[in-house]
């Protein structure tokens, strides 16, 4: 299979020259056009040596519209999601590698075709796992892919708080509908829970009084109970 070879990261890391040409070339166009933001993206990922040594390269001719990421499209770059995030300023899943990586299915020997299935459940846990890293540590996240044309996993990847889905041209008018029902559910949503927190508050005005009085003393936002407490919120839609 040659998407197990010599390509991507590993490549350029070799050949330097061959990097800093492009690199240069890219700069060119990004300081010729200011007013656009540019992406440099490797691919290929399996280790956070690759991702700093790339990003060497990368600051050397960095203008302030360039942005340096990553794909995310081996298991390995998701088990060290952690640490990458640290280093790169977004992401995008690679879902066709991701999926034949992980399944040990090759997508392009009809003989295993029936095996390949982006929409696995070891799939979803990687992208889940990475969106939420990516979500705490401010990094931007984005997919690209067979997969973010199907609906299953666009519901998914909305819920879970991805910022960016590239999709095919034939499929992108269904899938904007489909964000466009979801963003009504869920702002429908947040308006309940907002006029239910208000009835409650009515309807509790002792404790509210209470807790008016707690943040007084500097612990805004937490009632007398929540002190021992460490409270975590996922924001926006994330229902992790």
């Amino acid at each position: 299979n040659p998407m197990l070879g010599f390509h991507g990261i590993r490549f350029s890391l070799k050949h330097p020259g061959i990097l800093k040409a492009e690199l240069e070339a890219i700069k060119k166009i990004a300081s010729e056009s200011s007013q656009k933001k540019f992406g440099i993206m490797f691919p290929q990922v399996i280790t956070l040596e690759e991702v700093k040594e790339a990003k060497k390269y990368f600051d050397e001719i960095k203008t302030e519209n360039m942005e340096f990421g990553v794909m995310i499209e081996t298991p390995a770059a998701v088990q060290i999601i952690d640490s990458i995030a640290d280093e790169v300023n977004f992401i995008s899943f690679g879902t066709n590698d991701l999926t034949q990586f992980t399944l040990a299915v090759d997508r392009n020997n009809e003989d295993v075709q029936y095996l390949y299935n982006e929409l696995h459940p070891a799939i979803f846990s990687q992208i889940n796992k990475v969106i939420h890293t990516c979500r705490i540590k401010k990094v931007q996240t984005s997919i690209c892919g067979q997969a973010g044309s199907k609906k299953e996993m666009v519901e998914f990847l909305f819920r879970k708080g991805i910022n960016s889905i590239s999709v095919n041209a034939d499929a992108a008018y269904e899938v904007s509908m489909l964000i466009k029902n979801l963003e009504e559910e869920w702002k429908k949503k947040k308006d309940e829970e907002m006029k239910l927190r208000e009835t409650q508050r009515q309807n509790n005005p002792s404790k509210n009084q209470q807790s008016q009085q707690w943040n007084k003393k500097g612990n805004a936002g937490m009632t007398p109970q929540q002190t021992n407490q460490k409270i975590s919120s996922c924001a926006d839609r994330c229902g992790d």
